[in-house]
């Protein structure tokens, strides 16, 4: 049987072109074969609005009926209680699924999703990567640079889709750099 995953992003306009192929390579990681999708209806465009329980319950779970995993995936964004917040989001929306396969798993991106397409790439000698980690405005302090660099910057939604199927083919480097984030929702999932 063929696993239908439904990513929930904070916004997924930009978010999508990073999230699509890391969980299509996440669940392949877990040993599933599935269908990856993103949620696009509702779009968030927020951190809150996208941790709204009442919201995730009736216009997410309840509109996607045919979905075995429903993945939320925020920015950390520096905040320490985020983790928190998830898991106790995480508890009330998996237990509303009842006692079957399907699941709902809330995870945060650590610091922002674009580090995880940072992750993939040869950065600048004079880049850290435990400071570029650590940094809660990873997009607009890293990122932008980075595209500025690659020459993305007039591509749509500058250049992440082409960066992170780049990124993608360095795969063990992501996990081996992310294991905060990556390497926990693949131990997880496979749980």
């Amino acid at each position: 049987m063929s696993l239908k995953v439904l990513v929930i992003p904070e916004d997924f306009t930009k978010d999508e072109h990073i999230l699509l192929p890391l969980v299509s390579r996440i669940v392949e990681e877990c040993g599933r074969k599935g269908k990856v999708r993103i949620c696009r209806d509702p779009n968030f465009q927020g951190v809150d609005a996208a941790l709204d329980l009442e919201r995730l319950r009736t216009e997410v779970i309840g509109r996607q009926a045919m979905v075995d995993w429903f993945l939320l995936i925020v920015d950390r964004d520096g905040q320490k209680g985020r983790e928190d917040t998830a898991a106790r989001l995480e508890a009330a929306l998996d237990a509303r699924l009842g006692p079957s396969e399907r699941r709902f798993v809330v995870t945060l991106a650590y610091q922002e999703v674009e580090a995880l397409l940072l992750a993939g790439h040869e950065l600048p000698p004079d880049w850290s990567w435990q400071e570029m980690r650590a940094d809660a405005d990873v997009k607009n302090t890293y990122f932008k640079k980075f595209v500025a660099l690659g020459g993305t910057k007039r591509k749509p939604h500058e250049g992440r889709q082409k960066l992170m199927a780049e990124a993608m083919r360095n795969w063990n480097r992501i996990k081996a750099r992310c294991p905060e984030d990556v390497g926990r929702l693949i131990a997880r999932l496979r749980g």
